[in-house]
C-alpha cells in the first residue's frame, strides 16, 4: 500500500481512535491523518474515564502523543463533528472516516423511580472526578456537586462499580500520585459515606469484575466487609478473598456490603428518604439509600437523525471503532483489538478499490474551523499547564474550565526578549 494517500478523519481522540492511527499510520506511511475531538485536549476515555488513580492504565498516553509529535498525525481539537463541522463537509474532503466517538452517557436504572431519588451514573461520576469541564452531576449555585449522603447504593459487580466503591471509599489522604480533582472529591463526600451496598445480579462467581480490582477493595484498611447471597455459591477466589476480608475487618469505620444475585425492581419514596427495593433469593428488601450510583454500562444519548449523533454518520468509507462499534464492552486493550480489526477492514476495502484516495483532505475544511481549532502545540501548553501547578507528588491538576482551557491553549510562546511569536500550526 506504500504510495498511495488517503485523507483519513478520525472523529474521537480516545483510545480507539488513537489505536486506529497507530494501525492506519503502519498501513499508509504517507496518508494524511487528523484525529478530530470535541475538547481542547485528547485521550477521551484515558483522560477522563479511567480512575484518576490508577496512573499505571493512563500512561499509554504516551505512546499515543508519538503519534502526534512523530508519526505526523494531526490533532484537530475543539472541533465539534455536526456542529463546528457538519459530517458532510468532513465526507467531502476526507477518503476514509473512522467515527471513535465511544459511548458517553450511562444507562439508567431500568425500574421505577420516584423523581426526587437521586440517581448518578457511574460514568458521570468518574468524568466529574477527573476534571471533566462538562460535570453532568447535580450541583450547588457554586458548580460544586451535592454531597451523597452518608448511605450509597452501587447498582452494578463490573470494573466501573469498584472503581466507584474504591474512589467513595479511600481515604481523602490516599490520592496522592492521583489526577483526582479533590475539591470535587471533597464534596460528594462532605457529608461522610458511612456505608456503601454494591448490588449484582450475577452470582459472585460470575460477576464481571477484575479480581485485583476487587481485592484492592477488600484491602482498603478503612472499611469492614460484608456480604449476602453467595451461601449456595461453589468457592471461587473471589468469595475465597471476600471471605476472609469480612473476618478481618470487623473494626472498619466505613461498611460496605456486597449483594449477590440482587436485581433492584423499584427505587421509592419512603418515610425517611429513598428506599431502594431489591429482589433476591430469599425475597424482596428495602434499603435506605441517599444516592443510587448506576454501573450498567453506557449508550449514545443522541437519538440517529441528531447531527451530532454517530448513528448518523455512514456511508462506504465509514468504519466506526470502538465502544462505538461493540456497544460499550471491553477494555483500552479490547479498544486496541477493534482499531486493529477496523484497520484491516479498511486495508482490505482499499485493495479491493472500494476506497480509492481522491479528497482534498484537511486543507478543505481549515478555513472553516480556524477560529475554533485547538492544535497539538496548544495542547502541549494546557499539558505543561496543569503539570507546572499541581501538588508535589502529583501528576497533574486538570482544568475544568473550557474557557481557561482555551485561555492557556492559544497564549502565545514569547521570545527571549518577552515579545509574542506566533506558534507554528501541525
Amino acid at each position: 500500500m506504500t504510495g498511495t494517500s488517503f485523507k483519513i478523519a478520525i472523529i474521537g481522540s480516545g483510545p480507539s481512535g488513537c489505536f486506529a492511527a497507530q494501525f492506519l499510520r503502519k498501513a499508509w506511511k504517507d496518508a494524511e491523518i487528523t484525529i478530530f475531538e470535541a475538547l481542547p485536549v485528547p485521550y477521551g476515555l484515558v483522560r477522563y474515564g479511567v480512575a484518576p488513580d490508577h496512573q499505571g492504565s493512563k500512561s499509554v498516553t504516551a505512546q499515543f502523543a508519538r503519534l502526534f509529535e512523530r508519526e505526523g498525525v494531526r490533532f484537530a481539537g475543539n472541533v465539534t463533528i455536526g456542529e463546528d463541522l457538519t459530517f458532510e463537509d468532513l465526507a467531502a474532503a476526507f477518503d476514509i472516516i473512522v467515527p471513535a466517538t465511544g459511548l458517553g452517557c450511562d444507562r439508567r436504572l431500568p425500574v421505577e423511580a420516584h423523581p426526587d431519588c437521586p440517581v448518578i451514573g457511574a460514568g458521570a461520576l468518574i468524568r466529574a472526578l477527573n476534571g471533566h469541564p462538562d460535570m453532568a452531576l447535580p450541583a450547588h449555585a457554586d458548580g460544586l456537586p451535592r454531597p451523597l449522603g452518608a448511605r450509597v447504593a452501587v447498582v452494578g459487580n463490573g470494573n466501573v462499580a469498584m472503581d466507584v466503591v474504591r474512589l467513595l471509599a479511600k481515604p481523602l489522604d490516599q490520592f496522592g500520585g492521583s489526577d483526582i480533582d479533590d475539591t470535587r472529591l471533597a464534596a460528594l463526600r462532605r457529608r461522610g459515606v458511612a456505608r456503601i451496598d454494591v448490588f449484582g445480579r450475577s452470582p459472585i462467581g460470575a460477576a464481571k469484575f477484575d479480581l485485583s480490582m476487587f481485592k484492592e477493595i477488600l484491602g482498603l484498611a478503612n472499611v469492614r466487609v460484608s456480604q449476602s447471597g453467595t451461601a449456595a455459591c461453589p468457592p471461587c477466589d473471589a468469595l475465597e478473598a471476600l471471605s476472609a476480608a469480612e473476618a478481618r475487618s470487623a473494626n472498619g469505620a466505613l461498611s460496605i456490603h456486597f449483594h449477590f444475585g440482587a436485581q433492584p425492581i423499584a427505587l421509592l419514596h419512603g418515610p425517611h428518604g429513598p428506599l431502594l427495593s431489591v429482589e433476591t433469593g430469599d425475597g424482596i428488601a428495602s434499603h435506605e439509600v441517599d444516592s443510587v450510583i448506576t454501573a450498567l454500562g453506557f449508550h449514545d444519548s443522541r437519538p440517529s437523525g441528531h447531527p451530532c449523533s454517530a448513528q448518523s454518520w455512514s456511508g462506504a468509507q465509514v468504519f466506526p471503532v470502538g465502544w462505538l462499534q461493540n456497544g460499550g464492552k471491553g477494555t483500552i486493550a479490547a479498544n486496541r483489538k477493534s482499531a486493529k480489526e477496523t484497520a484491516g477492514e479498511i486495508a482490505a476495502a482499499a485493495k479491493d478499490r472500494h476506497l480509492v484516495p481522491a479528497a482534498p483532505g484537511f486543507a478543505a475544511v481549515a478555513d472553516r474551523i480556524a477560529d475554533t481549532l485547538v492544535d497539538y502545540e496548544g495542547w502541549c501548553r494546557i499539558d505543561a499547564h496543569e503539570r507546572a501547578t499541581c501538588a508535589p507528588g502529583r501528576p497533574r491538576l486538570k482544568l475544568t474550565d473550557r474557557a481557561e482551557m482555551l485561555a492557556v491553549a492559544r497564549a502565545l510562546p514569547r521570545d527571549a526578549d518577552g515579545t509574542d511569536r506566533p506558534h507554528a500550526a501541525h
